[in-house]
């Protein structure tokens, strides 16, 4: 956990270090000229958008949640996990949003695994669903969006094959575990292949079909709502009339850039893909204004849900109960482990017994 934390923090020193950079450049005094109470309106209306783009997130979360059993599980404990601690859980998911590709997400699994007992391998698919239903959603926003610029429909569609390619290979566990089987015989990749195999069973029942179309319908009203909260904001500057479909195409396919760059958020890809394009396509929107809109999406969107994540981090972590319940796993890890290392040790089966309790889910409908 500590490396997700320590890429976290790279991510953020370095939008602070390019927002900072910005500012220079183009003078404060001329950012405070061209931003007026309208576009304050625009920007809060933008947050709010994406405070209604993070609840569907939620959603999507607690239906992967949902499909794997997770919720249908008894924990330790002998109670289920509750709306309230995966709310938490989720959330605190938010303050890994600026690493490269927003994998470090995968932090909930560890905290779920912390406080409930649920294996990590068993969740942690959830990250790879919710990141292929994100691209979908966007190529399909690009597409829509693109209309009006067709010299730009090749490269989407191109991305958008890739995409699907990606999604019938994790989908499909006999295609997965083939290729698994190939990079875990190459030299220095083995443990690699191994991990990620025990990830194709979780994998494959979020990646169905059904599942699949669901959680991106989820997704391309979620991206929808911030490509409206950027058209609010763009149309606060520009003294020329801004098309929604417009701001869609360069919202989505700019995202789509700083996604795919791998970069700690997409920080710097998706900032000058946006400032590039919407120059070229909005006429008469000065480069100031192009600068100040880019950036304050960027706060509404992805800094926005990092200082949400950091908040509910620290909340989650300060609670009590949470810390008690992480005692507790790692105190049964570790009597697991010596339970392995010296057999010779077990009275009566009892660590035979918390190792099913902690390792295999338990479903009521059995």
């Amino acid at each position: 956990m500590s490396r997700l934390f320590r890429r976290t923090l790279v991510g953020v020193a370095l939008g602070i270090i390019l927002y900072i950079a910005l500012l220079i450049y183009w003078g404060v005094d001329e950012f405070a000229d061209i931003i007026g109470p309208s576009t304050w309106l625009a920007f809060s209306w933008a947050l709010a958008g994406s405070s209604l783009n993070y609840a569907l997130r939620f959603l999507k979360w607690a239906l992967c949640l949902s499909w794997l059993g997770i919720h249908r599980d008894l924990n330790r404990e002998g109670r289920r996990l509750s709306k309230s601690r995966s709310l938490a859980i989720y959330l605190a998911g938010l303050s890994m949003s600026v690493t490269p590709g927003k994998v470090g997400e995968v932090l909930r699994s560890s905290l779920l695994q912390a406080s409930e007992g649920v294996p990590f391998a068993r969740t942690a698919p959830v990250v790879v669903a919710d990141r292929l239903s994100d691209l979908l959603a966007l190529i399909v926003l690009s597409l829509v969006g693109m209309a009006s610029f067709p010299e730009y429909w090749l490269y989407v569609a191109m991305l958008g094959i890739l995409v699907v390619i990606a999604v019938v290979i994790l989908g499909t566990p006999r295609i997965c575990l083939a290729l698994l089987r190939r990079v875990g015989a190459l030299p220095r990749l083995s443990s690699i292949g191994q991990k990620a195999a025990a990830l194709t069973t979780s994998a494959s029942v979020l990646l169905r079909l059904r599942s699949l179309m669901l959680l991106t319908l989820i997704s391309v009203v979620g991206w929808w709502l911030e490509c409206v909260g950027y058209w609010w904001i763009l149309s606060s500057f520009s003294s020329t009339e801004v098309g929604l479909r417009t701001c869609t195409f360069l919202w989505s396919t700019t995202t789509l850039v700083g996604a795919l760059s791998f970069l700690p958020g997409g920080l710097g890809a998706t900032e000058a893909s946006l400032g590039v394009l919407v120059l070229e396509l909005v006429p008469g929107l000065k480069a100031a204004a192009a600068v100040a809109s880019t950036m304050l999406i960027r706060a509404a969107t992805l800094w926005f849900g990092e200082v949400v994540g950091a908040f509910a981090l620290v909340r989650l972590l300060r609670d009590s109960k949470f810390r008690d319940q992480t005692k507790q796993s790692l105190s049964q890890a570790k009597l697991l482990g010596e339970k392995s290392a010296n057999p010779s040790t077990d009275h009566g089966g009892e660590l035979a017994s918390r190792a099913e309790q902690s390792s295999i889910p338990r479903n009521d409908k059995a």
